[in-house]
């Protein structure tokens, strides 16, 4: 993490968990918000393209993306001014699912660890 005064400012990797909760005033003609194996498909399919063994990064860090860029078989995000904390990737997830279901979601929980989280729900707000 850059700017970040201890172990984490290295890079490192992280296994993700997401919660993706969504929510409806009203259900569709399935009597569904939405289709628990469409949503699904299409995050993990986006995931999979631009997060999953890639290196996730603030944009300003250019030391890193700088050093990693040659890298044939590498893949960088970039968060736009952004640290790549769960806070910043549950809110990136959000806005992706909104994009990619037409609705947006209550609220995401990434999980980091089998006891750490965070989430955003959309308001602004974000919690880790």
């Amino acid at each position: 993490m850059l700017d970040y005064d201890g172990k984490c400012a290295f890079p490192h990797g992280h296994t993700y968990r997401a919660e993706v909760f969504l929510q409806a005033n009203s259900l569709d003609s399935q009597d569904l918000v939405f289709d628990f194996t469409e949503l699904k498909r299409r995050v993990k399919i986006w995931i999979d393209e631009n997060w999953d063994h890639a290196f996730l990064v603030n944009s300003r860090d250019t030391e890193l993306i700088d050093g990693l860029a040659p890298a044939s078989k590498g893949r960088i995000y970039q968060f736009e001014s952004s640290n790549p904390s769960c806070e910043v990737i549950s809110r990136e997830l959000y806005n992706v699912v909104a994009k990619l279901c037409g609705m947006s979601p209550a609220k995401v929980r990434l999980w980091e660890s089998l006891d750490q989280y965070a989430e955003y729900d959309g308001a602004g707000g974000a919690t880790g």
